[in-house]
C-alpha cells in the first residue's frame, strides 16, 4: 500500500473511530501535510477521494467538514468500509440484504419477463457448484449480476456494479454456512424451474420470500448489540 493508501486509509480510520465527529472540521491541508509528512498536492488529493466517498464536505479556502457518513455518504462510503476491515460488521451484511429485498425481486421478475431463456442457461450452471463458500459467492454474484443486465434496466447494473469490491466479501461471510448454501442451493432450483416455464410473476414472489428468508438467518445469528447496528472493531481493519 503506497503513502497516499495509508493516510486515506488513516484518516477513515479516524472517522470510524469517531477521532473526528460529524459536523466538526478536520486539520487544514498544511496541518494534514506536516502531521502525515506528506506533500500538500498529495494531502488535497486524498480529501478530494474522502469528499467523492461521501466522508467528507470540501470547502474552497476552509477547512474541510466530517460528514456523518450513513447519512451523507454514498455507495463509495460502504465500499471503502468493507475494504478496510479484514472481518465484515455484522450488522453491515445485515443491511445489505434488506436492501436486495427491495431490489432483486423486480429485476428477477423482469429478467425473465424478457429473457426467460438466457436465465435458464444461467441458472443451469448449479448442478456443477462446488459446496464452498468461494464457490457460491462468485456464482451467487454472477446471477445477481446477469439478472440485473437482463432485466433490461441499466440502473440495476449501475447499482450492483457500485457494490462489486463489497459484495463477494460480504457473501463470502454469508456462505460460510452450509445450511445459508442449502438454502440458496435450493432457491436457485426453483427458480431454474420458474425461468423453464417463463413464469416471471411467480419468480418474484420467489426471489421475495428468498431474500426475506436470507434476511432472517442472518438476523437470527447476531447478538442482541450486533442488531442494534455496526459495531466497528478498529482492531480488525486491515
Amino acid at each position: 500500500m503506497n503513502r497516499t493508501a495509508t493516510v486515506e486509509k488513516e484518516l477513515i480510520k479516524a472517522i470510524l473511530q469517531g477521532e473526528y465527529l460529524a459536523g466538526n472540521q478536520i486539520e487544514t491541508e498544511r496541518e494534514l501535510a506536516a502531521i502525515y509528512e506528506l506533500g500538500r498536492p498529495a494531502i488535497r488529493e486524498i480529501l478530494q477521494r474522502l469528499s467523492h466517498g461521501g466522508w467528507l464536505t470540501l470547502r474552497k479556502g476552509q477547512r474541510a467538514i466530517v460528514n456523518d457518513y450513513w447519512n451523507g455518504g454514498n455507495i463509495t462510503t460502504i465500499v471503502d468500509i468493507v475494504e478496510y476491515f479484514d472481518q465484515v460488521p455484522e450488522a453491515l451484511v445485515l443491511y445489505f440484504l434488506e436492501l436486495r429485498i427491495a431490489l432483486t425481486p423486480q429485476y428477477v421478475q423482469k429478467a425473465i419477463l424478457l429473457n426467460y431463456p438466457k436465465v435458464v442457461g444461467l441458472l443451469a450452471e448449479i448442478d456443477e457448484l462446488p459446496d464452498t463458500a468461494e464457490a457460491f459467492a462468485s456464482y451467487d454474484w454472477k446471477v445477481q449480476k446477469e439478472l440485473a443486465r437482463l432485466s433490461e434496466n441499466p440502473l440495476f447494473s449501475l447499482m450492483l456494479n457500485s457494490f462489486e469490491p463489497a459484495y463477494v466479501k460480504m457473501a463470502l461471510k454469508y456462505f460460510e454456512s452450509s445450511f445459508r448454501r442449502e438454502a440458496s442451493l435450493s432457491y436457485y432450483k426453483k427458480l431454474l424451474a420458474f425461468a423453464l416455464l417463463g413464469d416471471d410473476q411467480q419468480a418474484e414472489k420467489l426471489s421475495r420470500a428468498m431474500m426475506e428468508k436470507s434476511y432472517d438467518l442472518w438476523k437470527n445469528q447476531l447478538s442482541p448489540d450486533e442488531k442494534i447496528g455496526v459495531k466497528f472493531r478498529l482492531d480488525n481493519m486491515q
